[in-house]
């Protein structure tokens, strides 16, 4: 009698946790967005832009952005109390320092990170599961290390990363172009 009753519980808890699990229409769509259909449209649409010599469209989430203006709506008496401040401070200390621009990638690499899916792990500036393209350009490696090491990665090269899986599929000459656009970084 234990065993029939705790067996219809542990299924009614088995499709209780699948069911509030599953995710909703919005995030299904979402998902099919950027990784089913949506993928293909920004491949076909880098691919478009690489034959037209066009750049990306702004929407691209790999196209890097300016910063917004900054409010020029502020009080007279704010505006006051800045210049005192910037007069009392040194003029090494007033200039703010320059940070490193982020180029945009070119639209024939886009194409390519989206279709061999290294956008997955890796993504110019910013550390997602592996290191940034401009940390690896930091490394300075040459365009056949970076193919040797795409196609049989080495851990040890990259400690505190998880291990890349080989891809030996993507094709020298796609990555030789990645390998020439990382070293530009």
């Amino acid at each position: 009698m234990t065993l029939k009753k705790s067996t219809s519980l542990a299924i009614i808890a088995l499709v209780a946790t699948v069911w509030i699990g599953c995710s909703s229409k919005e995030d299904r769509e979402k998902y099919d967005a950027y990784y089913g259909s949506g993928s293909k449209a920004r491949e076909e649409a880098a691919l478009v832009a690489i034959k037209n010599q066009e750049p990306l469209p702004a929407s691209a989430p790999d196209v890097a952005t300016p910063a917004p203006a900054a409010d020029t709506t502020a009080t007279a008496t704010v505006a006051d109390e800045a210049e005192t401040k910037a007069e009392a401070k040194p003029e090494a200390e007033a200039k703010p320092e320059a940070k490193p621009t982020k180029k945009a990638v070119p639209a024939e690499v886009s194409a390519l990170l989206n279709k061999h899916a290294c956008l997955a792990c890796h993504q110019p500036y910013d550390k997602v599961i592996g290191p940034a393209y401009a940390d690896v350009a930091k490394k300075k490696y040459s365009a056949d290390k970076i193919v040797e090491l795409v196609h049989s990665p080495k851990p040890e090269n990259w400690p505190g990363y998880p291990p890349m899986a080989p891809m030996a599929h993507v094709p020298k000459g796609d990555i030789v172009i990645i390998a020439n656009w990382i070293n530009s970084l």
